[in-house]
């Protein structure tokens, strides 16, 4: 937002009642035949609605003047701005991946998956789920121990992104089977649509890819024009010897698949000059054990108070942007525990025993949870 001494200089904005008493003094210098202006009359009436007409337009000019500029548009006003620069806000997708039933007895016979099937995950503290749809037929054939079934989530957004063993549940039965997704079941990110702040960042380094040869903005701003980025760093400090170029990618769902690297190294390729050895990889997540004791007064019981600190520290610990990857400090997961969790009145974080900060090419997510109810 345009800071507001400068909007009121270059468009002032007076109350209604300074509006008014300033329009009287004008009309009464100038002899106006009506000398009744207090409030009830007709004209004061009338004098209002036209004053009221000036300032809510004096509000649309401020907006108008506001959203000319890049650096202060919001919302469909940034993305006619942002094709001035030939520049696209990226859509949300939806996430796929791979879904593997497993057979729980060998002397089973063929289990047929039919285009369409559903998978989901558990409910979560919230009493969601997400459901994800097979996008092929798929068959585990008699002695075989497992198949890779090929899903697509039911909507577009991010937190489709789920980690290992939460896609579980198979919502019709199709025999007597197992239903996980693995580590690297992720084959293309789901992701959001692009916020305004990441648009205009993305924007504003348009001027970058002016420049002869690629520089570290250029890479940067490439890489992250690919859907199914979420962050993107370059290191043009010679990682690799001399010519070398690292650009880093972190996902939706934190490391980058395969096909997302893919898809960033043809756009990168695109920019890079001859003689540049650019390797593009992904950052890697670091999965960091919480153990915390909350001390808390109230009537939950520990199962739903436990429940809830687990949700808190998976939102702190989500993938998104504005957050600090490789940093977790202690005084973060008190914070966020306090602050979500009402009756809670002292926390004490036993792991990790220390603030912990990485590499930036790390990304920290959440692994073992442990959380010790102590009742005061």
């Amino acid at each position: 937002m345009i800071d507001k001494s400068i909007l009121d200089a270059v468009l002032p904005f007076p109350s209604l009642e300074e509006l008014k008493e300033e329009k009287v003094r004008e009309l009464e210098e100038e002899g106006f035949v009506i000398s009744n202006f207090h409030s009830g009359g007709v004209f004061h009436t009338m004098l209002m609605i036209a004053l009221r007409i000036k300032i809510e337009f004096l509000e649309l000019l401020r907006l108008v003047l506001n959203n000319m500029f890049v650096s202060h548009a919001t919302g469909i006003w940034l993305d006619l701005k942002m094709a001035d620069y030939s520049k696209k806000r990226k859509k949300a997708q939806k996430a796929r991946g791979l879904v593997t039933v497993s057979r729980l007895d060998m002397d089973g016979e063929a289990v047929k998956i039919a285009k369409g099937q559903v998978f989901k995950t558990g409910l979560d503290i919230n009493g969601d789920e997400l459901r994800f749809f097979a996008l092929e037929p798929a068959v585990l054939q008699k002695g075989a121990a497992s198949v890779d079934v090929l899903v697509e989530a039911e909507t577009e957004g991010s937190r489709y992104n789920v980690p290992q063993d939460r896609i579980t549940v198979s919502l019709t039965y199709i025999g007597e089977v197992e239903v996980t997704n693995g580590a690297d079941w992720i084959v293309r990110e789901g992701s959001d649509t692009e916020d305004d702040e990441s648009c205009r960042a993305r924007t504003l380094r348009s001027w970058s890819e002016l420049a002869q040869r690629a520089v570290e903005d250029s890479f940067i701003n490439t890489a992250e024009s690919v859907p199914g980025v979420l962050f993107a760093q370059a290191d043009c400090q010679h990682p690799r010897g001399q010519g070398t170029v690292d650009v880093i990618v972190t996902g939706t769902a934190g490391e980058a698949s395969e096909g997302l690297l893919a898809l960033v190294r043809e756009a990168v390729s695109q920019i890079a000059g001859p003689y540049d050895d650019v390797l593009v990889r992904s950052s890697a997540t670091v999965a960091q054990d919480i153990a915390v004791a909350v001390a808390v007064t109230g009537g939950s019981s520990d199962g739903d108070i436990q429940n809830r600190v687990q949700a808190i520290l998976t939102e702190l610990l989500a993938v998104r942007r504005g957050r600090r990857f490789y940093e977790l400090t202690l005084s973060d997961i008190n914070h966020a525990i306090r602050s979500g969790c009402s009756e809670a009145f002292n926390v004490r974080v036993t792991t990790p025993a220390q603030d912990v900060s990485l590499d930036k090419d790390k990304v920290i997510i959440l692994g073992a949870v442990s959380v010790t109810v102590e009742r005061g």
